[in-house]
């Protein structure tokens, strides 16, 4: 069926819902996000419904409810995909290199299966997951199978946001023609398939609460904290918040100290090889190996963030030197 902008359509409802006025509008119920979200998967809006509505949430911000029944919509995208960790990197990043690539493979050498899913290059100065991939033998899958088949062979594999949906990448980019981040920018690092835990950036710290209640309602298990650059990574040089949806307390992982003088200031594959060959960079390796901490203890709740820095020390001084060469 074609839409045309000459009549009421389904979407019509949930626009109104957000924009009448400061004493009607309302948050949407879980059960109506969902419905929303199903549309615009399904197509089933026009574009300057789909410009309003996300404006309109931007202007009041997701609620835990909402963000629940956007997720509980775009479950049915991963088919049947699974694996151990969910990894959503969608930031990038622009002040230090991707050390969590390297956290990656301590995981993988850990046993756990990683699907990293994340956006193609959309802000300039920025460097991706995707730009480095080759360079870490993590390959770049072309559809689900084909991300099914490399988890299988090499337990990490990373899938486009387009493969997930052909208009995520789409969305995200009305970011530049709103000047707005949309409600794609958090569901993104929320989403997962059923049964699989996922770890979860946020850029402010207010937003890992509405994060943990949205995890809370899906039942989702997953780990949230502020990373550095938007990107899932520790930063030994302050505290960082972990919010585990299965522990009772935020686990606070102290900083190291407050300023590592040499540390790389911006973005290059180099830091990371010589780094895994070398040892040569003070802030990238306890970057590298707090976030491989609190990975281990979201998948192990029997660990303490001391032994699984333990664990990620044993599994660094057993890495494969001949990698990344």
């Amino acid at each position: 069926m074609i839409i045309t902008n000459t009549e009421h359509n389904d979407f019509t409802q949930f626009v109104r819902i957000l924009a009448r006025g400061r004493n009607a509008s309302r948050d949407m119920s879980q059960a109506e996000a969902k419905h929303a979200m199903e549309l615009l998967l399904a197509g089933k809006a026009l574009p300057e419904q789909l410009g309003a509505f996300f404006m309109l949430m931007r202007v009041k911000e997701e609620s835990p409810e909402e963000l629940a029944g956007f997720a509980q919509a775009c479950t049915p995208l991963w088919q049947d995909l699974k694996a151990d960790i969910i990894w959503p990197s969608y930031a990038g990043k622009r002040r230090q290199p991707l050390w969590y690539l390297l956290a990656m493979q301590l995981i993988k050498d850990a046993g756990y299966s990683i699907l990293i899913h994340g956006s193609h290059s959309h802000t300039v100065d920025r460097q991706y997951s995707a730009d480095l991939c080759p360079d870490f033998d993590i390959q770049i899958a072309t559809s689900h199978q084909g991300a099914e088949s490399i988890l299988n062979q090499q337990q990490i594999a990373y899938l486009p946001c387009d493969i997930l949906h052909p208009e995520f990448q789409t969305w995200l980019m009305t970011k530049h023609t709103l000047g707005l981040r949309s409600p794609m920018n958090t569901l993104l690092r929320l989403i997962a398939p059923e049964n699989c835990s996922g770890v979860q950036s946020v850029f402010h710290p207010n937003y890992g609460k509405t994060h943990q209640a949205a995890c809370d309602l899906i039942g989702k298990e997953a780990l949230i904290m502020k990373g550095e650059g938007g990107e899932f990574e520790i930063n030994p040089e302050r505290t960082t918040q972990c919010i585990f949806t299965h522990r009772d307390e935020v686990e606070k992982v102290a900083g190291i100290q407050s300023h590592f003088e040499g540390k790389n200031t911006q973005p290059n594959k180099q830091a990371l090889t010589d780094l895994w060959r070398n040892e040569n960079d003070e802030y990238g390796l306890h970057a590298t190996l707090r976030t491989a901490a609190v990975v281990l203890m979201l998948k192990d709740k029997a660990l303490s963030f001391e032994l699984a820095l333990s664990k990620a020390n044993d599994l660094w001084r057993k890495r494969d030197l001949s990698l990344f060469s």
